[in-house]
């Protein structure tokens, strides 16, 4: 390292570090001319120091398995931390700002649960936190929250924020496969991890969504804060007689704040029927979208590759550059914009969250079953707006399906648990939100 360079260090060499490791590299006469110093990565903290020998990008004499030789290593003041995970890596994390290093992260889970107390020990040691990798991989959302959209009060955030999942969905639309069929092809893409438990539960979408919250209201969100469905118990049926009536399926990731008080917000993360002609359900494959808005702004989308190697380490890459240049550190110094610096949270008790609904019911093929059905919806304080029904073979359960006018979340239940114990009706009814964004 030259006495006009930055000392880079990177905890993690998997993925998404040898694409950072490769576009320093390859992009280092660019970024020097930019920033008008060198980048200069100088160690890599890995487990084993065997998996790197892969990457023609880094040198071996840089990587080490010790953590005590990584953090005293002279003249580092980046470190980049893209592991994964919590525990150890927290541990890192949190001995870097302690050393007065400013971290990039592209860690969403450790953010999600302890981004609180990580800003509050790096204002405490005057450095930053970058986290622009965390959310939407290659697209710069958390940019545009902290900084681009900075004059507006955000009042809403509709997102596709998980690329296997809108993939799996994709594929179920589009092509007619079942979901453990979608699944696997997801897999065999590279799409999909050998457990996808973390994409399909909705629990990654709920992470990012308690990192964008936070910057968006000002609020101290976690994933624990976040009301949140998978889509592993879709089912094809649904999916088609949603498209009969013109929506497209789609794992959205909402934030809202409450129409008659400001300071109450929802947060939740739910398969949902959306109209196949606003710009979210043209969002297909691995893609993810994100559609925020401001009471100035009005209604701005974000689009791009939301994973991957190249997106990510991009992303990474940038929040480097924008430390390096002093800009950034400034700003998180000086602006109040971070978790740390909220105060109390509101919730918005989901019983009382507004929805339209999808209900799909296998019902007799007998008189007056129809009728049942809309009694206790009646009675519940919710209407119907529309019905579909096949024709079909008679003394046989048949599918029929209803649309409602907006309802509480809560009467909803309490209808669906009504309807379940008719006797009339076999299994219990299927019911999926349909979400109908603002206009601006």
């Amino acid at each position: 390292m030259t006495s006009n360079s930055i000392g880079i260090g990177m905890i993690g060499c998997g993925t998404v570090g040898q694409g950072v490791a490769q576009i320093l590299s390859q992009q280092k006469t660019l970024y020097t001319r930019r920033l008008g110093t060198e980048l200069a990565l100088q160690r890599i903290l890995v487990r084993d120091a065997k998996r790197t020998q892969q990457c023609s990008k880094i040198d071996p004499s840089i990587v080490t398995t010790n953590p005590d030789e990584f953090f005293t290593t002279p003249n580092i003041g980046i470190i980049i931390e893209v592991a994964g995970g919590r525990g150890l890596i927290s541990q890192y994390v949190r001995r870097a700002l302690s050393d007065g290093k400013h971290v990039v992260t592209a860690n969403k889970s450790l953010l999600a649960a302890e981004g609180s107390e990580l800003f509050s020990l790096a204002h405490e040691n005057r450095v930053s936190i970058a986290f622009e990798a965390s959310c939407g991989g290659g697209i710069p959302i958390i940019t545009a929250l902290q900084f681009g959209l900075m004059a507006n009060k955000i009042n809403a955030m509709y997102g596709i924020l998980n690329g296997t999942c809108n993939y799996i969905l994709t594929e179920m639309t589009q092509s007619g496969k079942c979901y453990s069929e979608a699944l696997s092809e997801a897999q065999e893409h590279g799409f999909a991890e050998a457990d996808p438990t973390l994409d399909v539960s909705g629990q990654d979408a709920a992470e990012k969504l308690a990192i964008l919250s936070s910057l968006a209201f000002g609020i101290q969100a976690t994933s624990a804060h976040v009301q949140s469905e998978g889509i592993d118990q879709l089912n094809l049926t649904d999916i088609k007689f949603g498209s009969e009536l013109g929506y497209d399926i789609k794992l959205l990731a909402i934030a809202e704040r409450n129409n008659k008080s400001d300071d109450h917000v929802s947060l939740r993360v739910h398969p949902c029927f959306v109209h196949t002609e606003i710009p979210l359900a043209q969002v297909h494959g691995p893609f993810n979208a994100l559609s925020v808005y401001g009471h100035a702004t009005g209604q701005t989308l974000y689009y791009g590759r939301g994973a991957g190697q190249m997106p990510t380490a991009s992303a990474v890459v940038s929040d480097v550059i924008n430390i390096a240049s002093g800009w950034y550190p400034h700003a998180f110094g000086e602006l109040k914009l971070w978790s740390n610096d909220h105060g109390k949270n509101n919730w918005v008790n989901p019983d009382d969250l507004p929805s339209r609904f999808y209900l799909r019911i296998s019902a007799r093929d007998t008189p007056g079953v129809v009728a049942k059905v809309g009694t206790i919806l009646g009675d519940a304080g919710i209407s119907v707006s529309a019905l579909l029904q096949h024709e079909v073979d008679a003394d046989k359960f048949v599918p029929v399906v209803i649309t409602t006018h907006s309802a509480r979340q809560g009467a909803m239940n309490k209808a669906l648990a009504e309807i379940g114990r008719l006797e009339v009706i076999n299994g219990q009814p299927v019911c999926i939100r349909i979400v109908d964004l603002p206009h601006d």
